[in-house]
């Protein structure tokens, strides 16, 4: 009988960017808002940015043979 090889997790390169790009565009823009009373509704983009890049942070990897 042979064992099926389990596959492994690693950090997706793009979606740690994108996380980052919403933080940092999401500090941007409530400093904006603070700062010159603008809409709220400029955050919408940097949390779909956030939680997209969150939600993919991790990729499984197949094993290489």
């Amino acid at each position: 009988m042979t064992t099926m090889p389990h596959s492994h997790r690693r950090i997706d390169v793009a979606g740690l960017l994108l996380l980052l790009v919403g933080l940092i565009s999401g500090c941007v823009a409530y400093w904006v808002i603070t700062a010159y009373s603008l809409n709220p509704l400029i955050l919408v983009p940097s949390v779909v940015a956030a939680t997209t890049g969150a939600s993919h942070l991790t990729k499984r990897e197949a094993p290489h043979h």
